[in-house]
């Protein structure tokens, strides 16, 4: 599903030339839940982005479901996101001037022929957010809204999920219930779900963790926890 073949990402930063990836070979088959985990500054979210086409590596290749995203113009690139991949972002990123309603159904309406309410509503549900469709970003709590950009990431039905510190600004009742949804997607619907997290009790929950020290992957390792429930452990 996901194919990663030596890539490095360097930045210019001044005079100064600061390599963040030095070269990351990963292969992610169908439906594995994967923990990407190490130190502030190891790299880990800029290789999140990098998977998700929001950035570019400097050097090497990266394959979507079959589709190499690491040289496509931004609108190629735009539309394999569209059909492929849901995001979900630590700080959600969620429109303000659009409802719950209309922000979950955003993706939907940029990328899919036809009518996604009835979807997105179902998915609003799912998340228990049945009652608050119709309210704006400032009405939710950060729990609310970090569940309106999880259902906004499903609502296309993508293969593939992407989560960047989901739980990292929740409380431990809301991170556990956002763990818990994406947790069942995965088991559920198959979606391969990568996800970058500080959390070590997250990261047991995992198939495989993948540790990255310095930009480079120290570790990765297939886990016997996976069928664990994400309740009681945190987030």
């Amino acid at each position: 599903m996901i194919q990663v073949k030596g890539v490095t990402r360097t930045i210019q930063n001044g005079s100064r030339r600061v390599e963040i990836l030095k070269g990351i070979d990963l292969e992610i088959p169908q439906g594995q839940f994967v923990a990407i985990v190490g130190a502030s500054g190891s790299g880990k979210s800029t290789l999140l982005g990098l998977l998700a086409g929001l950035d570019v590596p400097t050097t090497g290749e990266i394959w979507l479901d079959g589709t190499p995203i690491h040289n496509l113009a931004e609108e190629q690139l735009a539309k394999v996101r569209g059909h492929k991949l849901g995001f979900v972002f630590q700080s959600y990123q969620l429109i303000a001037t659009l409802t719950a309603l209309e922000n979950v159904l955003l993706p939907f309406e940029l990328n899919k022929p036809g009518n996604g309410v009835t979807e997105a509503r179902a998915l609003l549900a799912q998340v228990g957010l049945a009652d608050r469709m119709d309210h704006y970003p400032v009405q939710l709590s950060g729990g609310e809204q970090q569940r309106v950009a999880l259902a906004r990431a499903f609502v296309v039905n993508p293969p593939i999920v992407m989560a960047d510190e989901p739980t990292g600004n929740l409380d431990s009742v809301n991170g556990e219930m956002v763990l818990k949804l994406l947790l069942s997607r995965n088991r559920e619907a198959g979606t391969t779900l990568v996800l970058v997290t500080h959390d070590p009790a997250v990261a047991e929950l995992a198939n495989r963790r993948i540790v990255l020290r310095d930009g480079l992957v120290v570790e990765d390792v297939l886990q016997g926890s996976a069928g664990k429930s994400a309740e009681g452990q945190g987030a």
